[in-house]
Parts: structure tokens; sequence; C-alpha cells
């Protein structure tokens, strides 16, 4: 066990980068080690740079995705929008079924047009009454 020595921001950077990888600190320092950094002796044949600015023969492993991980999230989140929206859709209907009673609906209309149950105006009224209702279900069940 060794230990090091990083600045606050480094240590956040290093946190925030081997998180998206999906590895601990360590675990991400180690594999920048194995797989940018060959071990030599002089530094004159190190790819360690000693300024800024870093001359690594391949580059380290960042926190960008890679291009095709970004098409498959997107292809993720356009398919759980499109669910979502045909969840609120049947969300809709339900309501519709549950909480709007159109018979009940339709018994109000017709005791206010009631002028006797043998009225043919009344008959007339509840068959189209009745169909309309008939229509609009049909309607709604085909969302």
């Amino acid at each position: 066990m060794c230990s090091l020595r990083l600045t606050n921001d480094t240590w956040k950077a290093l946190g925030i980068a081997s998180e998206c990888l999906g590895l601990t600190r360590a675990d991400y320092l180690e594999e920048i080690v194995i797989s940018n950094l060959i071990p030599c002796i002089t530094r004159e044949n190190s790819n360690i740079s000693t300024s800024n600015t870093q001359n690594f023969s391949q580059p380290l492993p960042s926190i960008t995705r890679y291009d095709q991980d970004m098409e498959r999230l997107r292809t993720q989140v356009q398919n759980l929008q499109k669910e979502n929206l045909e969840l609120k859709e049947r969300s809709a209907i339900n309501f519709v079924h549950d909480v709007i009673d159109f018979e009940a609906i339709g018994s109000r209309i017709l005791f206010e047009l009631k002028l006797g149950r043998q009225a043919s105006a009344y008959k007339a009224a509840q068959k189209s009454l009745n169909r309309f209702i008939q229509e609009i279900k049909l309607l709604v069940d085909s969302f």
C-alpha cells in the first residue's frame, strides 16, 4: 500500500472520471498506469510529460462516453419517452372509463326530456342517446 498526494480538484476529477467508467479511483489509476505508461529508468525515454501538457501514446480514459454508447443511450431515451407517452394515453382512457359514467349522464338527460315512458319522442331520444354513448366508448377504446 502506497500513498499518493493529489490536490482536491484532481481528486474530484479522478472521482468523476472513474465513476463514469464504473471503476474505483484506485482501479482507474491502475488502468492509466497499465495501459498508458511504460516504465523506464530515464526521463528522456519516458512517456510522462514534465509540463502540464501530456504526451501519451494513447489517449487516457476519459469521462466522455464512446459514440456507440451515446447512440445506444439515445435510443433507450427515445424508447422510454415513447413508452411514457403510451402510458399517459392509456391512463387518460382509464380515467374516462373509471370517472365518467356515460349511462348516468344519459339517464339524466333522458329524465329532463321525459314526457312519459310511452311518448315517442322519449323513445327516439333514448335510442339516439344510447347509440351516441356506444360511439363515444368505441372512440375512446380505439386510442
